[in-house]
């Protein structure tokens, strides 16, 4: 039933305690192999496969990770409806002394003009948190502390649904000074991120930081 079992990372707060539910009858041979992180739920679990015993955090596994299909952020492909998964990208609130770094996307960028949290496309085999690293890194130049899961922005991109997940974040040492998909990066206060059009996907994500969402980061 199970060959390799890969506990994996909370896709919340990043920590490995992950519990593995697994709905339905095992192999005798998969029960007594199994490690002690898995949970036989049997024939009538309900609810996510998945659990962090750091921080409480539910999730289904097959909602988590890289995009079936390549595709730029905000931009679909030609299959038929349907068809695609959903195209999974991952964004950054980045603080720094009680400001947020916003983002304006370059003129020869889709969604030229408005304004969104860095980030980019999840590639196979990595978490949302390593995409987010390697994201910031190739397009601000900058390593990043990421934080816990802020929540999730969506868009209909016609032939696919796309999933923005944004997590807080800290620069480690040096600030983004450029980037390449932007023309303007800025740090303004909390109060002010209304003040900008924002791309679709990030307007929950601005309401959440608006209404109060503080950052959270794990302990050190």
């Amino acid at each position: 039933m199970h060959n390799d079992w890969v506990r994996g990372t909370c896709p919340c707060c990043g920590g490995d305690q992950v519990i593995h539910r697994v709905i339905g009858m095992p192999t005798a041979e998969a029960h007594e192999t199994a490690p002690a992180w898995v949970d036989w739920a049997g024939c009538t679990g309900l609810g996510p496969d998945r659990s962090c015993e750091e921080c409480a955090h539910t999730w289904w596994a097959e909602d988590v990770g890289a995009a079936e299909e390549d595709g730029d952020r905000g931009e679909g492909d030609d299959e038929a409806p349907g068809e695609l998964a959903p195209l999974r990208v991952v964004g950054a609130v980045l603080v720094r002394d009680q400001q947020i770094l916003t983002a304006r996307r370059a003129p020869s960028r889709s969604s030229a003009g408005l304004w969104e949290f860095p980030g980019g496309k999840i590639e196979p085999g990595e978490s949302p948190q390593q995409a987010l690293v390697r994201e910031l890194r190739e397009e601000l130049g900058i390593e990043v502390e990421v934080g816990w899961l802020i929540g999730r922005g969506e868009a209909d991109l016609g032939d696919r649904v796309l999933h923005l997940d944004c997590y807080w974040a800290r620069p480690i040492a040096a600030r983004p000074t450029s980037s390449t998909d932007h023309d303007r990066l800025e740090w303004v206060d909390r109060g002010a991120l209304r003040e900008r059009e924002w791309a679709g996907p990030d307007v929950p994500i601005v309401e959440r930081i608006v209404a109060g969402a503080a950052p959270q980061f794990r302990e050190r």
